[in-house]
């Protein structure tokens, strides 16, 4: 496999966010945002989850500092964002999580300005990930969209190119074409991969087709812009961490569209609330519903991903074994259940579950996207599992979760 992301522009975009990071304004912010999340979270913050804050805060700011990176409309470039901290050869590149990231997706950014004209040269490489989202969005917080196309749903050729065309233009019914609007700040493509031994994220090419005689955005703009942005962004993103942590205690209401709330237009998701103790854990059950892309992941109290590199902290459904009827049943807890379909709590108490459905058929198949959680003893779960739920024993496990390292190794390969 040839790792698409293992580009220049990635290169170059990586060194300008180790040098935004070294800018004294940057530390400032920084300090500020992390008071604002104080004031927001007040004294509801569970004690086990203190520690993990200024990881939290690091991980918010470095996504900003991503963004800006990406935030040139006239010489653009797609830059990866959204990722744990990685080393490429000798270089270390910073963690960027936040927003409940998802850590089946590859996410990234492209400035876009609205009255320019664009062109993305797409490829598709060894398997094509489930589903792949192009959005413009109108802020830096990427909750506002402008328009979306879907993979599948894209005009591809025989030989696993496209061309999407970015203006101000009406659609008029022309495939693979994007219009903006005078708010549009990025192109934000999500590559969902349901397998991650196979699926690759798209190789992607952007360029401005109208730039002759205009002045790229100078790294100092962008970064002021991205600081400012920052700050800006956080009452919206603690009200999309109260969509979880409001919810009652060991609940999971039925799944909603999150293009009513900010999220994927196309997506559906249910989403709440754990407080588990090390004695219990949590079934949950769910379905398919036809979706091109489905998965489970927890998020951590300050709403970004629990380290799904390093433990079994998600499970998209092409990682779990299905039930006979073609459903899901997955446990969540601390410790090892025994069951393939186990999701690692990596001992939190309290976690922010996410289910999510996207690409979604047209007819709804079904009842639809729907799932179920109960919450039980550590005691009572073979009880409650029954025998039609696949086991694994500890050789199996330590074979599952070495193959899933591997497995999101590819992402960081040179």
């Amino acid at each position: 496999m040839r790792n698409p992301i293992a580009n220049p522009g990635q290169f170059a975009a990586e060194q300008e966010v180790r040098s935004f990071w070294d800018q004294p304004e940057t530390r400032v912010a920084r300090a500020h945002c992390a008071q604002l999340w104080r004031v927001g979270h007040g004294t509801d913050v569970p004690a086990e989850v203190e520690p993990l804050f200024d990881a939290a805060m690091d991980g918010w700011i470095g996504n900003y500092l991503f963004k800006a990176a990406a935030a040139d409309p006239v010489r653009p470039r797609f830059v990866r964002n959204f990722m744990p901290g990685y080393r490429w050869g000798d270089r270390d590149v910073p963690d960027a999580r936040m927003g409940g990231d998802n850590p089946d997706n590859c996410y990234r950014l492209a400035g876009i300005a609205h009255g320019g004209r664009y062109r993305v040269s797409g490829r598709v490489i060894d398997a094509c990930p489930a589903h792949v989202s192009f959005t413009l969005v109108e802020n830096w917080g990427t909750s506002v969209t402008a328009q979306t196309l879907e993979l599948p749903g894209i005009d591809v050729g025989e030989d696993g190119c496209f061309t999407i065309i970015i203006d101000d233009q009406p659609t008029a019914g022309r495939p693979n074409h994007m219009t903006t609007s005078p708010r549009v700040k990025f192109l934000f493509v999500r590559d969902s991969m349901m397998d991650w031994a196979r699926e690759t994220p798209l190789d992607l090419r952007i360029e401005r087709l109208d730039a002759v005689g205009l002045l790229p955005r100078s790294p100092d703009a962008r970064l002021e812009e991205a600081l400012r942005r920052v700050r800006e962004d956080v009452p919206l993103y603690y009200w999309f961490f109260r969509l979880s942590a409001g919810q009652a205690v060991n609940s999971m209401p039925p799944p909603f569209r999150t293009g009513a709330v900010g999220g994927l237009v196309t997506q559906a998701s249910g989403i709440g609330r754990l407080r588990l103790e090390e004695d219990q854990a949590a079934i949950v059950r769910f379905n398919r519903a036809g979706a091109a892309y489905c998965s489970l992941q927890f998020a951590i109290w300050w709403y970004r991903s629990l380290d799904a590199h390093r433990l079994q902290s998600g499970l998209s459904a092409a990682q779990c074994v299905p039930d006979a009827d073609g459903s899901i049943t997955a446990v969540m807890s601390a410790r090892d259940p025994g069951v393939a379909n186990w999701v690692q709590t990596d001992g939190l108490r309290d976690l922010l579950p996410m289910i999510r459905w996207q690409g979604l058929p047209a007819m709804q198949a079904g009842a639809g996207p729907n799932h179920e959680l109960t919450v039980v003893g550590m005691d009572e779960l073979d009880g409650r599992l029954g025998g039609a739920v696949a086991r694994l024993d500890r050789a199996a496990r330590a074979t599952q979760l070495a193959d899933r390292l591997r497995d999101w190794s590819r992402r960081i390969s040179l």
